[in-house]
Parts: C-alpha cells; structure tokens; sequence
C-alpha cells in the first residue's frame, strides 16, 4: 500500500508533535521532583508518588530538574516561573 506524501506530511508534524510534548512532560516530572525535593519530601515519597520501585536515583533526578529550571529561567529573560 502506498502512503500518499500529504497525509506521510500530516502523520509526522503529529508525531513530531507527540514526541516533543512527552518531552516536555518529562522535563516537567523531574522539575517537580526538583521542587518537591526543595519542599523537604523525602525521596522515598516522591518515588512512591510517580510509582518509582526505587527511591536510589531521586537525587540525580532532582539535580537534573534543577537544571532544567535554571535553563528555562535563562530562556525567558530570568522569569521566576519554570
């Protein structure tokens, strides 16, 4: 079966699309367990929350949440929001 190169077009924005929200989301999660982490929760209730088996790499997950904040703080001119 062919694929016609309008609706090859259409199927990859929609992928490219769904592939840069599940990135975003993915950011978004390790931002807030930066920001639960600076709230004072534990790693073993982060991890419980996002159904995590372990709570081992949480610290690691929350460092690189906090680099995502001070990229996005960067990009939008030292905005206070992530």
């Amino acid at each position: 079966m062919t694929v016609s190169p309008q609706k090859r077009n259409a199927w990859g924005k929609k992928l490219e699309g769904l592939a840069k929200a599940e990135q975003r989301a993915h950011e978004d999660t390790l931002v807030g367990i930066y920001q639960a982490s600076q709230n004072e929760v534990s790693n073993a209730e982060i991890a419980f929350r996002l159904g995590f088996k372990s709570a081992s790499n949480i610290t690691q997950k929350a460092a690189a949440g906090k680099a995502i904040v001070e990229r996005r703080k960067g990009s939008r001119g030292g905005s206070s929001t992530p």
